[in-house]
């Protein structure tokens, strides 16, 4: 379930503003069947939202020249792979359900810059950063005490989806795009 609100608001011809909001809501239920797996637990239930924001302007100095920056938030609930799911992810792994998995949280900036010359050539530049919370990653796991189960006939490590507790990405983007003359 989810809500989205978006303004725009035009303040001049060299600035323009955007802001948006977004609820979402996600319920996950999950029943497990010991026939084949003794799991420690016989179900798996998550209620999960959050409200995240996006806040950017661009700034026109001149018209060959545009700025742009941006602040976002957002939201990844556990699904029903991450979550409930028993897997072997290659020979000799096995990746079992973790009903207690958060959801991950991502906090944004963004700078950026345009330049167009003379409509023949558009470089961008953008600069970003990026701070996760709670990131799913594939790590060692135990199931009923055990590092290690049988599975498909052979020993297998067993693994699940957990919280890492941050990780940060930050690069830059840059592009070019060149329009020819017609006939080249």
């Amino acid at each position: 379930l989810a809500a989205y609100a978006n303004y725009r608001w035009v303040a001049s011809s060299a600035l323009a503003c955007q802001a948006g909001l977004r609820y979402s809501r996600v319920t996950l239920n999950a029943e497990f069947d010991s026939t084949f797996y003794h799991f420690p637990f016989n179900s798996a239930g998550m209620r999960n939202a959050a409200v995240n924001g996006r806040l950017g302007a661009v700034y026109a100095l001149l018209s060959a020249l545009r700025f742009n920056a941006v602040l976002s938030t957002g939201f990844r609930a556990p699904n029903v792979d991450d979550a409930g799911k028993v897997f072997d992810s290659s020979p000799g792994y096995i990746v079992v359900p973790n009903p207690g998995l958060k959801p991950e949280y991502a906090y944004n900036a963004e700078l950026g810059a345009t330049f167009v010359l003379e409509k023949a050539l558009k470089l961008d530049v953008t600069g970003f950063y990026t701070v996760l919370r709670n990131v799913m990653v594939r790590r060692n796991f135990t199931l009923n005490g055990s590092d290690s189960v049988m599975y498909d006939g052979a020993m297998s490590r067993v693994q699940a989806i957990q919280n890492a507790a941050e990780a940060d990405v930050r690069g830059v983007q840059v592009s070019m795009e060149l329009r020819l003359p017609a006939g080249v």
